[in-house]
């Protein structure tokens, strides 16, 4: 029998949306407040909304920056980062104040630009272009849709770590993969069949 997926929760996350998708996939699940709430696991999720200085403050209040860190880094979990979530694994972001994310991954959050006139925040659908192949797209075909809601995004990441990227204004690693390390800067949860495949991916085949 496979294992629970911890869900990490600080208070940011939408997990209305998201326990809604794994209720659907029939994927066992636990959302965890505290590091007290975490079982033995191979799999983890990590949501979150909002800005960034407030998602890192919230895992290093609650305990979950030392507790992350420590399974992953060991390589005895694999986690998914979902929007925020995704931005906190590399090293660090530049909204409102620099400020350190858990750095898994090398890599900066730098503000979309606005270049080309694009608005701010990108809201809505828009195409994840495939930049390699990776099981977490596995039977989901090249240039799906999936749902945005962002206004940073990683830049200068290594080309090995990229999934996928996407175009607005200038492109961005929309999707990444590095060892036992996923992250997708989209909302799966909202992304209907296309993201409910990313999470059943995640959870039956990493």
């Amino acid at each position: 029998m496979k294992k629970k997926m911890m869900v990490v929760d600080i208070g940011s996350g939408n997990f209305g949306s998201l326990k809604s998708a794994f209720n659907k996939l029939n994927i066992p699940f636990k959302v965890c407040k505290s590091v007290n709430d975490f079982e033995d696991t191979n799999k983890i999720v990590l949501p979150g909304v909002g800005s960034f200085p407030n998602f890192m403050k919230g895992l290093k209040n609650q305990g979950f920056e030392e507790l992350l860190k420590k399974l992953l880094l060991s390589k005895k979990s694999s986690i998914l980062g979902i929007c925020v979530g995704y931005q906190a694994l590399f090293n660090e972001s530049e909204e409102i104040q620099t400020t350190k994310g858990l750095a898994l991954v090398d890599g900066k959050i730098n503000k979309l630009s606005t270049k080309k006139n694009i608005k701010i925040p990108h809201i809505g659908w828009n195409q994840c272009i495939n930049t390699r192949e990776n099981i977490l797209f596995h039977e989901i075909p090249d240039r799906s849709d999936f749902y945005f809601c962002h206004s940073y995004a990683p830049s200068n990441i290594s080309v090995n770590y990229k999934i996928s990227i996407t175009k607005y204004g200038d492109n961005f690693a929309s999707s990444l993969s590095h060892n036992n390390i996923y992250g997708v800067q989209f909302h799966p949860e909202k992304s209907q069949i296309n993201g409910l495949k990313i999470l059943k991916n995640f959870y039956e085949n990493i």
